[in-house]
């Protein structure tokens, strides 16, 4: 996390070319909106960034609800927004309150709209708010079944994922989540048959988790069934076979 010193933080709108301003100020909830500080850059030029939940009743929280780092390049791998470190309760107006998760999932939605095409959000899962998240990971629950990962796939950022559970040398922080948003339709449609394959198989199985987990992750699961169905417009029955796959099938000689 960077530093807290409040001389290294500006308030976004003072910046009229960054990127975080086109969400200055988003409402994520009834009353509820976002207050956005830039910070210093990090050793390879990407902006810290910290998120302040502003409500018309109480005011601005004591605390920032989220940390993360924002990057943009001319490649599309380069173009990419991560939190890094989510307060699920802080304190506002001398109470302690937790997000909740029609506010949770507006700030992820929200941080997405900053992606481009072929660009990622990633979002950590080691913080107590995300624990089931992690625990549905570790049972082998599909990304996109989990709380967190059914977020990132409503913000058009879970094209496919990449789960970053160990942390490279040590030096990574903390366990993330990975979600990409689609090059291209072609792409999209692609990933979305892989990703409704694995999602099916995984409703197959759900009862090998614990019941908290199932609990969690087989709605989002059966959403994201219905999602990616409506998006290759297969409402029911098996996905039609595709040339690859009966080339695929002939037998090699």
């Amino acid at each position: 996390m960077p530093s807290t010193r409040s001389d290294l933080w500006r308030p976004v709108e003072g910046l009229p070319d960054h990127p975080m301003r086109a969400i200055a100020g988003a409402v994520v909830g009834n009353g509820v909106r976002l207050r956005i500080e830039v910070g210093p850059k990090n050793k390879v030029g990407s902006d810290y960034f910290r998120i302040t939940l502003v409500t018309d009743r109480s005011g601005a929280a004591d605390e920032p609800v989220c940390f993360g780092l924002i990057n943009r390049g001319p490649f599309p791998g380069f173009n990419w927004v991560e939190v890094t470190d989510f307060q699920g309760r802080f304190p506002l107006a001398g109470e302690t309150v937790e997000v909740p998760e029609g506010i949770d999932g507006n700030i992820v939605k929200t941080l997405g709209r900053l992606v481009p095409a072929g660009g990622h959000l990633m979002m950590e899962y080691d913080s107590a708010h995300r624990a089931v998240t992690a625990r549905a990971l570790a049972q082998r629950v599909p990304p996109v079944a989990t709380p967190l990962g059914g977020m990132m796939f409503a913000a058009n950022c879970g094209t496919w994922f990449t789960d970053w559970y160990i942390s490279e040398g040590g030096r990574e922080g903390a366990r993330k989540l990975q979600g990409f948003r689609a090059v291209d339709a072609e792409h999209a449609a692609r990933r979305g048959r892989e990703m409704l394959e694995g999602l099916e198989a995984f409703l197959g199985r759900a009862k090998d988790c614990d019941w908290d987990v199932q609990a969690a992750c087989i709605p989002v699961a059966q959403a994201a069934i219905t999602a990616l169905r409506a998006r290759l417009g297969v409402p029911d029955g098996p996905l039609p076979e595709r040339p690859e796959d009966r080339l695929q099938a002939r037998p090699r000689i």
